[in-house]
């Protein structure tokens, strides 16, 4: 059986108008068959993606009441993946701040911190000069071992002033400290080292007395310097009776 074309002429000759494939469009470009074809999956996946992208798209616009894209729109024109995010983001935002404002907080109380203070000052007492009733320089370094009691303005304090010249070792001297040199009281027994002095500037107060804290400061230091307690507020001596003998 032989072969041919439809026109019967075997294949021969020129086809009508110049022959070939028709014209076309020039957007296209030079396009090369190539003779397998397998080397055309990877633009057929590609192909394949950019159908899933259009169609994914469309159907989020849908949802979204968007109008519907065309395929050469659908390339030029940016994700929804981008703004859907922001969105995403800005009402989970909104949410969680609409539920912390609601939901029901209770109200927290600080715990209550015990009356007595008692904690260990490390380092050395300040090298102060203080001002004794006449005037006169006292240094403070001098005068050690010692029990500062920190006073404040108009304390009247004289009752624990003499309770502690009383309870403290030999050779350990009492100094009443206040802005002003607080008044004594007025009968001391023979043989007591009690001392008033005033601290003009408050320096030991502000060294060893903690923010709001009001009241009487005990401040025990050794002959060395060194501080071996301080104690606020203080009331009474047995609230660092506890740590006289360790001034000896």
């Amino acid at each position: 059986m032989a072969m041919g074309s439809l026109r019967g002429d075997n294949g021969g000759g020129r086809a009508p108008d110049g022959g070939g494939l028709p014209d076309l469009p020039p957007e296209w470009g030079t396009i090369i068959i190539p003779d397998d074809a397998g080397e055309l999956s990877r633009e057929a996946a590609a192909i394949r993606r950019e159908l899933r992208r259009f169609t994914r798209r469309n159907r989020w616009r849908a949802r979204l009441h968007l109008p519907l894209l065309t395929e050469a729109a659908s390339r030029d024109t940016p994700t929804l993946g981008l703004p859907v995010l922001i969105m995403a983001v800005a009402l989970v935002a909104t949410l969680t701040s609409l539920f912390a404002l609601a939901w029901p907080s209770r109200t927290v109380r600080p715990l209550a911190s015990p009356v007595q203070h008692a904690s260990v000052a490390p380092g050395k007492v300040p090298d102060l000069t203080l001002v004794d009733v006449g005037g006169g320089p006292v240094h403070l370094r001098n005068v050690l071992p010692a029990v500062l009691l920190l006073l404040q303005d108009g304390c009247a304090c004289a009752d624990l002033e003499l309770a502690t010249a009383m309870q403290v070792p030999a050779g350990v001297t009492v100094l009443a400290v206040g802005r002003t040199a607080p008044i004594l009281p007025t009968a001391v027994p023979t043989g007591l080292h009690l001392r008033a002095v005033a601290d003009p500037r408050g320096a030991l107060r502000s060294a060893y007395g903690a923010p709001g804290v009001t009241g009487v400061i005990a401040v025990l230091v050794r002959g060395t310097g060194d501080v071996v307690r301080t104690v606020h507020p203080v009331g009474k001596v047995d609230d660092f009776r506890d740590s006289l003998s360790q001034l000896a």
